[in-house]
């Protein structure tokens, strides 16, 4: 075909309205480029939202959590005074218990104290009431040992001498102590008296001549003054 042959393209003008196949095929055509074109953007989102999904998935909050800021104390309504003031009233209660509880314990301590004295002072007077009713018992011993040291038979003296000797042993054994009497200055607090004779020499003072009945103490207590016979 030459040039010639070859048609020559018209204007829009001169090509007329479209025939009504090519109306047809027109909107077919662009229904299924844009169902081509939604397509293709919808799953890209779709697999974003689903990678999200799977990697906020392991979170459980607790991060969210440890991340909050602790919660501030709150004020205290009382002010600077009041609270001094209320710090001074409990040092005040303090000091009175300490205080009371010193002298509860210097209380107890002197109670203890008084109780020792007074048990000790009893032990003494009991020990005092015995040996006070054995001393009778002793005297009617000394006596029969000194009317035994005048008979012939030597086995009665030695016999009540043996059981003399073991009722004084007790007797000490108690803290009884025989008060001396013979050649010693009379002392009221520990003789008595029975009888006065004069002294063979001048004397400064009364002197025990001699002892009627012996004398005995416990400690410091005298149980029985000793009788005796005084010289001046």
């Amino acid at each position: 075909m030459t040039d010639a042959d070859a048609p020559i393209p018209m204007d829009e003008s001169e090509q007329g309205p479209p025939t009504a196949a090519e109306s047809m095929a027109d909107p077919a055509t662009e229904a299924a480029r844009a169902q081509t074109t939604d397509a293709a953007p919808s799953d890209a989102p779709g697999d974003a939202s689903a990678d999200g999904a799977t990697d906020a998935a392991p979170d459980d909050g607790g991060g969210a959590d440890a991340q909050q800021p602790l919660p501030e104390p709150a004020e205290d309504p009382r002010s600077r005074e009041e609270l001094l003031a209320e710090l001074t009233a409990a040092e005040t209660a303090r000091d009175d218990y300490l205080d009371d509880l010193r002298r509860a314990r210097a209380e107890f301590e002197n109670f203890r104290k008084r109780t020792t004295r007074e048990s000790a002072a009893q032990r003494e007077l009991g020990k005092g009431d015995v040996a006070s009713a054995l001393l009778e018992v002793l005297d009617d011993l000394d006596r029969t040992l000194q009317a035994a040291e005048q008979s012939s038979d030597d086995s009665l003296a030695k016999g009540v001498q043996l059981v003399a000797d073991k009722l004084v042993h007790a007797l000490r054994g108690l803290g009884l102590e025989r008060l001396e009497a013979t050649g010693v200055a009379f002392d009221p607090n520990q003789h008595e008296a029975v009888s006065q004779q004069p002294a063979a020499e001048p004397v400064d003072q009364p002197i025990v001549a001699q002892v009627f009945r012996p004398g005995y103490r416990l400690g410091e207590r005298v149980l029985r003054p000793a009788m005796v016979v005084v010289e001046q």
